[in-house]
């Protein structure tokens, strides 16, 4: 479990995350919306313990995130970032690999034959160990969206951080990690926060969301009861748009400026 209390983040003199606080439970992904420039990324970012607040408390599991060294926290907190872009002609196997380096023991004698087991369970899980010997640069967009996410998982984190994960995909794509995304933290109890700018896949996927502008959460709760004209009018100005319901959920249609 994730709980952010009065959270305050500067850039220079800059106030960029104002008095933010909220909580995000295990078993449950939880959706931060907003308009570009609004905090989403910055904040995702003190959670990882990459950039430090001025003021504020965030915990995992009631501790303070500045009670762990940067290795324990890197075994608690996995994260995808907004973009992943690789140019590098490294090995998928290689890659997943990666993702396990904070659980070496001792990086002079390298991966043991416990952390190719474990890569291989969660690349099956996935569906990508058929890929380990393909160049990563090769695959396709919702190829390397699976793969981005089995090495995300390879520590066996607490704590899943997605940054736009389906940003460059279409939608089908995009549907099916989310889904894979939602099944894994619902059976494996972890705790998923994701940004995304989407609001059908946000009220499909997300069991609660924060609605964010200019640093300040404006709103937080289920989806159905945020992704509505009213509230979604404060959050992104001048925004247009239609709320169908269906099958229960909110799926916001936008209009014409």
């Amino acid at each position: 479990m994730i709980e952010v209390q009065n959270l305050n983040f500067f850039y220079t003199s800059k106030h960029i995350l104002k008095d933010i606080s909220f909580h995000a439970r295990n078993g449950e992904l939880l959706g931060i919306l907003g308009a570009n420039g609004c905090g989403k990324s910055t904040l995702l970012k003190n959670i990882l313990g990459f950039l430090k607040p001025q003021s504020g408390v965030i915990k995992i599991d009631s501790v303070p995130i500045n009670s762990f060294s940067p290795k324990e926290l890197a075994n608690i907190v996995s994260y995808i970032p907004q973009k992943s872009l690789l140019t590098m002609p490294l090995k998928v196997l290689d890659f997943m690999l990666s993702g396990r380096y904070a659980k070496l023991n001792n990086s002079f004698f390298g991966y043991q034959n416990s952390d190719f087991d474990a890569i291989e369970e969660i690349a099956n899980k996935l569906n990508v160990w058929q890929y380990r010997e393909r160049i990563v640069t090769t695959l396709s967009g919702g190829e390397f969206g699976r793969v981005l996410l089995a090495r995300a998982l390879a520590n066996e984190p607490k704590i899943l951080l997605l940054d736009e994960p389906t940003s460059a995909m279409d939608l089908h794509y995009a549907v099916e990690i989310l889904h894979i995304v939602k099944q894994l933290i619902v059976n494996l109890k972890l705790c998923g926060v994701i940004v995304i700018h989407d609001l059908m896949l946000a009220s499909l996927f997300c069991d609660k969301i924060i609605l964010m502008k200019d640093g300040k959460i404006m709103d937080f709760g289920n989806p159905h009861d945020l992704i509505i004209v009213e509230k979604l009018q404060q959050v992104y100005e001048g925004l247009q748009c239609e709320i169908i319901q269906h099958n229960g959920y909110n799926i916001a249609i936008p209009q014409s400026l």
